[in-house]
């Protein structure tokens, strides 16, 4: 694919088959993250272990539907669940800094557009993240950094949860 095609291509999937990615395309996927422009250190977790990921979605889904506003009225959907069955969870870490949501922004698109070049369908979320902070040592992140972003990684499914609509701004101008 050309990098326009997939830049157009790219969508969130919120829901996935229950079919594992190859280890070659998690191993490009991944592999690309220290390719994207950075200022600083960032660090790439992968999940696959179902039973985790399912206590990850479970506690997620709790913590929405104690939440509220959009969190909660997301996770009131009927059949609604935070993970949407993806069976791979990239988490991207990162040390308190001043370009760190930056880095990490960065090595989430480069990862996103990498499976979208490959027909992986992926997913980027942030409503884990309190939960993750939790399993920090389960998840081996380096000392001092905090989870700061999840990527969903996996085949598309069928989907019966309707996403947002998503506008299209009028947020560009040109200085002449």
């Amino acid at each position: 694919m050309e990098t326009l095609e997939v830049i157009n291509k790219r969508k969130s999937i919120r829901a996935y088959k229950n079919k594992q990615i190859s280890e070659d395309e998690l191993n490009t996927i991944i592999g690309v993250a220290n390719k994207a422009p950075n200022a600083g250190l960032f660090q790439v977790t992968v999940i696959q272990n179902s039973e985790f990921l399912k206590e990850i979605n479970d506690k997620t889904k709790e913590f929405m539907l104690n939440s509220e506003g959009f969190m909660r009225e997301r996770a009131l959907i009927p059949g609604y669940e935070p993970l949407y069955g993806a069976p791979t969870l990239i988490v991207i870490s990162a040390p308190d800094g001043p370009f760190t949501q930056i880095n990490v922004s960065a090595a989430a698109t480069t990862m996103i557009l990498a499976a979208t070049d490959l027909n992986v369908g992926t997913c980027y979320v942030v409503s884990p993240i309190p939960i993750l902070t939790q399993f920090k040592d389960k998840l081996n992140i380096p000392e001092g950094f905090v989870p700061i972003s999840g990527i969903l990684i996996g085949y598309e499914d069928e989907c019966s949860i309707p996403s947002p609509e998503r506008e299209i701004p009028d947020n560009i101008n040109f200085i002449g």
